[in-house]
């Protein structure tokens, strides 16, 4: 089987179109603050605020840039800043149920019964179901039975 990839766009496109807004309207406030105001800042406070929006476009990029991919031996997805790694033996089942905000990867064993796969969102609609679809796919070749 080919690899396929899914990604969450319109939390890709909102979280892009929000960092944008941020960082402009930040800057835009910077220009608009007189001199005289200006003057009052101290570097310190002034790398506090940038590292602020940093932060916060950082964690809207990491929500718009999770995805996941399956291949033959399983899946590899990045749900914000981190990575997993999972063969399809280690998934039991890919729950989405009306109302999940986004896939869960259902676990055989260990520290977590269920991983959330934040690249197939609930806000991408019908693609999500799609993307669903072809997981599960994917998931009953790989122990070889009939999907219902």
């Amino acid at each position: 089987m080919e690899p396929v990839t899914f990604r969450p766009y319109a939390s890709l496109r909102m979280a892009s179109s929000l960092s944008v807004s941020l960082v402009a309207a930040s800057a835009l406030g910077w220009v608009m603050t007189p001199p005289s105001v200006q003057v009052l800042f101290s570097p310190i406070q002034l790398a506090t605020l940038l590292l602020i929006i940093a932060i916060m476009v950082t964690f809207m990029m990491s929500v718009g840039l999770s995805y996941t991919r399956a291949d033959s031996t399983g899946l590899t997805f990045r749900n914000g800043l981190r990575t997993h790694t999972l063969t399809w033996g280690e998934i039991t089942a890919i729950r989405y149920r009306e109302g999940d905000p986004w896939a869960y990867a259902l676990l055989r064993a260990g520290d977590a019964d269920r991983l959330p796969l934040m690249g197939i969102q609930r806000t991408d609609r019908i693609a999500a179901d799609e993307h669903v679809a072809e997981l599960r796919r994917r998931l009953s070749v790989a122990y070889d039975v009939e999907q219902p």
